[in-house]
């Protein structure tokens, strides 16, 4: 999944547009630990992804995650 993609689902979770950018962390793209949740629902239901909670937790900036997501 790239970068764009991922911004796209995050936008989709209602997170601001304006606020997320590769070097943005977790936080600043708003990604608390119920964002972080439905990320990993809309995932594996969605995009037919399996990352776990844990994994998205362990990152830190969004440009983390959609490297995460992308190796999957």
């Amino acid at each position: 999944m790239s970068y764009e993609e991922l911004k796209n689902v995050l936008v989709s979770l209602g997170l601001s547009e304006d606020d997320i950018s590769p070097d943005a962390t977790r936080e600043e793209a708003g990604l608390d630990s119920i964002a972080v949740v439905e990320l990993a629902l809309v995932l594996r239901r969605e995009k037919g992804v399996t990352v776990t909670e844990e994994e998205i937790g362990a990152t830190h900036t969004v440009a983390d995650v959609a490297a995460l997501v992308g190796a999957r």
